[in-house]
């Protein structure tokens, strides 16, 4: 795969085979894609953070669940599956699938109309967005650290 915001079809071979030219790229868990963005891998990032969201289903909407519980288990299972580097309109994508999540904990859904502020505050949550953030300094303050030509891990 080549990667470019100009389109042009390479044309390589190993030993006289020539190799497929792809235009999406499965690597470690990522989604590359040829045009450089992250549509397709924050898709499929909220696709299974939703799909996380309606396992849980019965205990965040359980009566008898503690509300502190449902917020451990929405950090440790939820909120890792969106964690990524952001475009306005993919933030977008990621705060509708957390208040989705958030609702079920506290047994609302959009027809009640409540404010995502509200919804944060019922659950004593703080925006995924901002866990995003924080989790992108780390990770820049751990590439930094690094030694010079050690490799990233």
């Amino acid at each position: 795969m080549k990667v470019s915001r100009t389109p042009s079809k390479l044309k390589i071979s190993i030993d006289g085979t020539p190799l497929k030219e792809v235009s999406e790229f499965k690597y470690l868990g990522s989604i590359f894609t040829e045009d450089e963005r992250l549509n397709r891998e924050i898709e499929t990032r909220v696709e299974m953070a939703n799909s996380v969201s309606y396992q849980l289903d019965p205990l965040l909407k359980h009566p008898n669940i503690p509300i502190e519980t449902k917020t451990k288990l929405i950090n440790s299972i939820f909120k890792p599956t969106l964690t990524w580097i952001l475009t306005k309109s993919l933030e977008r994508k990621i705060t509708t699938c957390e208040i989705r999540c958030l609702s079920r904990a506290i047994n609302k859904t959009r027809r009640d109309m409540i404010k995502n502020t509200t919804v944060r505050e019922m659950v004593g949550k703080t925006p995924v967005l901002h866990y995003i953030q924080r989790q992108t300094i780390r990770w820049f303050g751990h590439l930094t650290r690094m030694a010079p030509r050690e490799l990233a891990s």
